[in-house]
């Protein structure tokens, strides 16, 4: 049955107050970060291609440290006092420290404001958590895969405003208008219902986890999903933060702001249709059906990427690759979700987040090398050779995932339940 119980009946409403709340969050922050490279040639004198590259390696890595180190952190927390009020600590926290970089004198200043924003923020997973606790099972993948329209929808709206407001106005307009956005989508959370029970302990789980170490006793199939999200984040992001130096090799220094706008935001419409279409499938078709087909396109395109000498053909495969790929990270959390009982998903979305973002912190180690070393295009075409190297780790990983005795009593309910309701 589907019936909804005391944590699930206000699921709709939450979606609608997760989806506007991201998608303001995601607009503010990107309405900065793809211009980043630009802001640190403009504003910080910073105009070497291979200094420039290791700053940006530096600013994405302490960025990311700090989200991987804090998101555990928070995971716990809601799960002993809620989801919402992690989310409030988020947005409210971020909208003050974002406005405050662009008045950063220097690289060093501009890396330890990213690393406190980032240990502050974990919006994102923070609303995925609430929507997965709150979420009857077999709507979960939709719940997601909405959600993410809002994730990619914001990026467009945000590269789109960000690379007008930059091309007229400058950054630090910019910077003010991120927290703005932020702070209006700290406002919306606090409208968000949350059905939380604490947990009360007993001594018998007192003592359990006095000896249980530093790690969590997750199930096989949760370590071997957090695994996977960590070779994810490490190869999808290989690319990211070089995108407006690539599209500045192509364009030319003077357009390079505007074009690395519009062209973010035709990948974010292409992102966010994918996250729809992904969404309702994985519902419905095994994950491997989804994802096989998703990378073999990402390594095609990513290629084309790495050698496009005009801004179409840049700009089309790029928008190609995220609408095929812009939804698959949330096949995965709808994997770890039914992997995982309800009582622990806060804690292990943490720990995914934790594992996704240790990934990309990664990423940024080994892309900023390539880029010193052989410059912008050949970080695209050691993304595409990456890309097309997670296609069997996928397939290994996943298999084994689903034969676990857990998560394989699990997707049979979910299997019975889908049976009973179309019956």
């Amino acid at each position: 049955m589907n019936t909804l119980d005391d944590t699930t009946r206000h699921w709709k409403w939450n979606l609608l107050l997760m989806w506007s709340s991201q998608l303001l969050v995601l607009a503010g922050f990107s309405a900065v970060m793809p211009f980043m490279p630009l802001f640190l040639k403009d504003c910080l004198g910073y105009t070497d291609e291979g200094i420039r590259g290791i700053w940006m390696s530096a600013f994405y890595f302490f960025g990311t440290f700090g989200y991987a180190l804090f998101c555990p952190i928070w995971g716990a927390l809601s799960d002993r006092y809620g989801v919402k009020p992690m989310l409030l600590r988020g947005t409210f926290g971020t909208a003050l420290i974002f406005p405050l970089m662009a008045y950063s004198p220097n690289g060093w200043v501009l890396v330890f404001l990213r690393f406190l924003s980032a240990a502050c923020a974990g919006t994102t997973a923070a609303s995925q958590t609430l929507l997965v606790k709150n979420t009857p099972e077999n709507k979960q993948g939709f719940a997601l895969g909405v959600l993410s329209t809002a994730i990619w929808g914001g990026t467009m709206l945000g590269n789109v405003v960000g690379g007008i407001v930059v091309h007229h106005y400058g950054y630090k307009f910019t910077f003010i208008a991120c927290g703005a956005m932020y702070f209006l989508a700290g406002f919306i959370v606090l409208l968000a219902h949350e059905d939380f029970k604490p947990v009360v302990k007993t001594a018998v789980h007192c003592v359990k986890k006095s000896t249980s170490g530093i790690f969590p006793e997750f199930t096989t199939a949760v370590w071997m999903m957090l695994g996977l999200m960590c070779l994810t984040g490490f190869v999808r992001y290989f690319e990211i933060p070089y995108l407006a130096m690539q599209i500045e090799v192509i364009a030319g220094d003077k357009e390079a702001a505007y074009w690395t706008g519009i062209i973010s935001a035709f990948v974010a419409v292409g992102a966010l249709l994918s996250g729809i279409i992904t969404g309702y499938l994985s519902d419905r078709m095994k994950p491997l059906y989804i994802l096989v087909p998703v990378f073999a396109i990402t390594v095609l395109t990513m290629f084309i990427q790495a050698f496009a000498t005009n801004l179409w053909v840049f700009g089309i495969s790029r928008t190609l690759m995220y609408l095929a790929a812009g939804g698959a990270y949330s096949v995965l959390q709808k994997l770890l979700s039914a992997a995982t009982p309800k009582r622990k998903r806060g804690k292990v979305f943490g720990f995914a987040t934790t594992a996704n973002s240790s990934g990309i912190m990664l990423s940024t180690v080994f892309a900023g090398g390539v880029i010193w070393c052989t410059g912008v295009r050949g970080v695209f075409v050691a993304s595409a050779i990456l890309a097309a190297l997670l296609i069997p780790c996928y397939m290994v990983v996943i298999g084994k995932v689903m034969r676990q005795p857990y998560f394989a009593s699990q997707f049979k309910k979910i299997m019975e339940n889908k049976k009973k309701k179309s019956a």
